[in-house]
């Protein structure tokens, strides 16, 4: 095998590497995310498959959803469903050149049924997470804390 073709092999499982990496910084990980009031709304874990992101519900704070086995109140495939261990990020990846951000990802927003894109980038402790219709500038970003 020649120098260049090493060379290329090299940096292609470097990248490879890398954009693991940044996606297993989030993995398993746990997180509050807050309503638009500031108020904690849920617990929501990090799983990675294949390079990918996605985030369940592994506890609902929001006090709407005391002693509720099912969230009567929310729209779509969520409706009269148990929100605790529901997927609501999938198919965010890490960005090959930043390992705190992450891009790609789609959502669902479980009290209004309304599905979205996603970025995020991690900072120590915060995430904060966009989510967005068609552009990334008009959008709404949740600051969600590690926990």
């Amino acid at each position: 095998m020649n120098t260049f073709a090493k060379s290329l092999l090299l940096t292609a499982g470097l990248a490879f590497g890398f954009s693991a990496g940044a996606a297993d910084q989030l993995n398993n990980t746990k997180w509050t995310t807050y309503n638009d009031n500031g108020k904690p709304d849920a617990v929501i874990q990090f799983s990675e498959s294949n390079g990918k992101l996605s985030a369940k519900i592994v506890e609902v704070l929001d006090p709407r959803a005391a002693n509720k086995s099912v969230c009567d109140t929310c729209k779509g495939k969520f409706k009269n469903k148990p929100l605790t261990g529901a997927t609501v990020l999938w198919d965010l990846k890490a960005d090959p050149k930043n390992p705190n951000k992450y891009a790609g990802g789609k959502g669902i927003e479980p009290e209004t049924g309304m599905t979205f894109s996603g970025k995020a980038e991690l900072n120590g402790n915060t995430l904060k997470l966009r989510g967005y219709k068609g552009i990334s500038f008009i959008g709404k970003t949740r600051t969600l804390k590690r926990r």
